[in-house]
């Protein structure tokens, strides 16, 4: 499976150590919430944005594989 080539700079690692509360938030919401199918996509599209927001332009794993179908 591919994945970007952002997530091996140091720039996205310390942009993903800023946002990573933020992203358990979300997993802990979504836990509560009984989402267990599409799951990643909602994941996906909230670590875009808040990556975006620190600069950077993150690639999801659906971007990357789009011959591949993930739930």
């Amino acid at each position: 499976m591919k994945v970007d080539p952002i997530e091996n700079t140091i720039e996205f690692k310390k942009a993903l150590e800023k946002i990573q509360a933020e992203l358990d938030e979300l997993n802990e919401k979504l836990d509560k919430q009984g989402y267990r199918m599409g799951r990643c996509h909602i994941y996906w599209a909230k670590k875009k944005e808040l990556l975006r927001r620190e600069g950077i332009e993150w690639l999801t794993p659906q971007e990357c594989n789009p011959d591949i179908r993930f739930d």
